[in-house]
């Protein structure tokens, strides 16, 4: 996130950056973000590492491990299923979308102070203003209820893999990468 805008100082090339600049900047950052962020579908749905957990605190850390590496996947998932629960109404599925990209490029992945008529754009103002329609698309569409039951169920479902995903190939032993010799090498 960018500092409260009295802190920012503004130089030359940002100020000549239109809001279309910052806009295709925001969504090389989202694609670059997701791409180097997420774990392959094959190693989310490795089919070989699901299984009971042992206990409770198994389950807990096996949660916590999961929901952390597949964090980027489970937020594309649950997208997928609000898609789904809201293909019925169009409009809603248009109005929730382009939201959502304008949350994700102009607050989520913008690296530049947004700069429109050579006037700042403070961060405040940005998520005021997001918020606020957002809220009022909400509110014009009326499709509360097909929203929440995408998310409660995308809810669920990812909680469900975070506890049945066996988290022990997740990442590399220290053990495994460090192979002993017997002999010194000196370079």
């Amino acid at each position: 996130m960018l500092a409260p805008a009295e802190n920012v100082l503004i130089t030359a090339e940002e100020t000549s950056l239109s809001a279309s600049d910052v806009i295709s900047m925001s969504v090389h950052n989202l694609i670059a973000s997701v791409s180097s962020y997420r774990p392959w579908w094959s190693e989310f749905l490795a089919f070989g590492s699901i299984d009971r957990p042992t206990s409770f605190s198994s389950a807990a850390s096996r949660t916590k491990l999961n929901l952390c590496h597949f964090v980027v996947n489970y937020f594309l998932l649950t997208a997928a299923l609000v898609t789904l629960f809201l293909i019925g109404d169009p409009v809603a599925l248009l109005t929730l979308a382009s939201f959502a990209v304008m949350w994700m490029l102009l607050y989520f992945f913008r690296d530049h102070p947004l700069v429109l008529y050579g006037r700042h754009i403070s961060d405040r103002v940005i998520v005021v203003g997001l918020i606020i329609g957002s809220l009022w698309a909400l509110w014009f569409i009326n499709c509360l209820q097909s929203l929440v039951l995408g998310i409660v169920t995308s809810f669920l479902l990812c909680l469900v893999h975070a506890v049945v995903r066996n988290s022990d190939d997740l990442f590399v032993q220290e053990k495994d990468v460090v192979i002993p010799s017997n002999y010194l090498h000196w370079s």
